[in-house]
């Protein structure tokens, strides 16, 4: 009987969970394995690591780490804790996957973090069809383990999988990879194969509201005009809303529709909320609800929701720009500096991150530290720009000439031109561009007319407070840069 109470004890002790009783709460997935041993099949199993984190990600008592931060633990040898450690997490999950023909499976266990315990382990294999079921089941072993009861709000979250067409489905993996890239090149590969997935199975939501998404960075990069980026959106998210309605990326791609295609901010508002609301671990969802209200001048709500974003996605350098966009927007120019050095550090070679500062630098009349930024992404208007500040005006006016002689170049576009005419002095000509803008509908027209500082001197305009009542707009700034809301 001894021996027996023995065994039972240490069964006991081995099957807990975590330390003196403590809950689970907090997991991340690692990057998957690939059992295939085809280096092309990468995109295959990138998707099931996405596809289990967003499952897991439904059960409202579980803390889910988003897959980019999970990306740099990709390669074996670092030891658990200390993965633990740094996405503050309780648990690890690991993995692999194996796809033979159309069938998948799927190992996974789960690790105890602090103390590198393994609590389960289990294989999973069903069909390609019943991929998502798939996921499901294994994300429900996972909260089993951990002992947390689902909600009926959970439940309703997770729902009923339902089957999908294998060929489509491997086509919207295909597009969700070259989606990631954050490229041109990539964005055109997405909507590519994105199209051919719902040509495939025309009942396909998530891939119309990823299409939404494509169309509009297409747009974004110039690749497609606004006018067809606006009617393919309007198209792609008018079926995905029809066919399913519950599914959070639907919203977020409908609250992107409506805040850079219709410019309706209140129905953008709504959409994002409502893609929170259905699942409140979705980091896109919390990152783009962030820049909106940094957009709509609502700074403090904005750090609010990218300081939630930061906790579900702590090593992301994507989330880490929205906080330095929020310094930089609200003119908090020293903390926006800091923010997007501590970016440059990590990763070099972010032009978005490396833009801002050379601006945040302009902004602070360190006209040298943002004339070095600006040669380093080769980018000449910010050189032009610069170099006149500096009072070097032969410089700055021979680049400028030759702007006029050859027209508007690639990437020098009405907004940016409305700057270059405004930091001149030429109010008429900047506001003349300005309201061209708003009659092309230019995406970034309303993202920097509220707050960008070389407007300043145009904001006592009638002209100017037009376009802004016009945009739906209220002043954030006077002319003197002061804040007024």
């Amino acid at each position: 009987m001894a021996a027996l109470a023995f065994i039972v004890a240490v069964w006991a002790l081995l099957r807990e969970p975590s330390p003196g009783g403590a809950a689970i709460s907090s997991i991340a997935v690692l990057p998957l394995d690939n059992l295939m041993g085809d280096p092309e099949q990468d995109y295959f199993v990138d998707g099931m690591h996405e596809a289990l984190i967003t499952e897991l990600a439904k059960i409202s008592a579980l803390r889910v780490i988003s897959r980019t931060s999970t990306l740099g633990f990709s390669e074996a040898g670092t030891p658990i804790p200390e993965i633990a450690q740094a996405l503050g997490v309780d648990a690890i999950v690991e993995g692999s996957v194996l796809m033979v023909g159309e069938r998948v499976r799927i190992n996974a266990q789960l690790i105890d973090g602090r103390r590198e315990q393994h609590l389960w382990a289990d294989a999973y294999e069903r069909a390609l069809r019943d991929v998502l079921a798939l996921h499901q089941e294994v994300a429900l072993d996972i909260a089993k383990q951990v002992r947390v009861a689902l909600t009926p709000e959970d439940q309703v979250r997770l729902g009923s999988p339902r089957a999908v067409n294998p060929e489509a489905y491997d086509l919207y993996l295909k597009g969700w990879h070259f989606r990631t890239k954050e490229t041109p090149e990539g964005y055109q590969k997405a909507v590519d194969y994105l199209e051919q997935a719902v040509a495939n199975d025309p009942s396909f939501a998530r891939a119309y509201a990823s299409l939404v998404q494509g169309y509009i960075m297409l747009d974004f990069f110039r690749v497609i005009s606004g006018r067809e980026a606006r009617i393919n959106a309007r198209d792609a998210i008018e079926k995905a809303l029809e066919l399913d309605d519950t599914i959070p990326d639907t919203h977020i791609s409908l609250g992107l529709y409506f805040f850079h295609c219709e410019w309706d901010w209140s129905g953008a508002e709504r959409a994002f909320r409502r893609a929170i609301e259905l699942d409140p671990n979705h980091v896109h969802a919390r990152f783009e609800y962030g820049l909106f209200l940094v957009r709509m001048g609502r700074f403090e709500e904005a750090l609010v929701e990218l300081q939630q974003a930061k906790e579900l996605d702590p090593l992301s350098l994507q989330v880490d720009f929205g906080i330095g966009f929020m310094y930089m927007m609200s003119r908090q120019y020293d903390k926006a500096i800091e923010q997007f050095k501590r970016i440059l550090e990590v990763d070099p070679g972010q032009y978005i991150s490396r833009l801002t500062l050379a601006q945040a630098y302009s902004a602070k009349t360190k006209y040298a530290e943002a004339l070095e930024e600006y040669q380093k992404l080769g980018n000449r208007t910010g050189i032009m720009y610069t170099n006149y500040a500096m009072g070097r005006k032969t410089e700055a006016q021979a680049y400028f000439d030759s702007l006029k002689v050859a027209g508007m170049p690639p990437g020098a576009w009405l907004v940016t031109m409305a700057v270059i005419y405004s930091f001149l002095g030429d109010k008429e000509a900047a506001l003349n561009l300005l309201e061209e803008a708003y009659r092309e509908r230019s995406w970034d027209m309303y993202s920097i007319i509220s707050f960008q500082p070389v407007f300043d001197p145009l904001r006592a305009e009638p002209r100017f407070k037009a376009l802004l009542e016009k945009l739906g707009l209220t002043e954030l700034f006077d002319q003197y840069g002061q804040r007024v809301r």
